[in-house]
């Protein structure tokens, strides 16, 4: 993880629950809007499935997550290692760290 990511999640471990659920939603929110760029709005036409196929893997994982930590489910992976796998799966869909985390923030 990089410098940034590690103080995004600095910032995220000492949020309140309620605050918690608002991250992981508005990530999930993101996410599903970088998604777009696979297919052809308006139509059925995926573009690039491999790549829609890793967004949709990412937001099943950051879904699950979220659904732990919303019923206080045992079995929630540690913090640290969720977000050492967000930052990998970032990175493996070539995007930004700074610009989610911005966009995370600004909405």
């Amino acid at each position: 993880m990089n410098e940034i990511w590690y103080e995004e999640l600095s910032k995220y471990t000492s949020m309140m629950q309620s605050q918690k659920i608002v991250w992981l939603s508005k990530l999930i929110f993101f996410i599903s809007m970088f998604a777009r760029d696979t297919y052809q709005i308006g139509t059925v036409q995926v573009d690039k499935p491999e790549e829609l196929r890793l967004y949709n893997e990412l937001v099943h994982r950051i879904s699950s997550f979220l659904l732990e930590l919303e019923t206080e489910e045992p079995g929630c992976i540690p913090e640290d290692q969720f977000f050492s796998m967000l930052f990998d799966a970032i990175e493996e869909l070539n995007l930004d760290v700074s610009t989610v985390i911005d966009e995370i923030r600004k909405h």
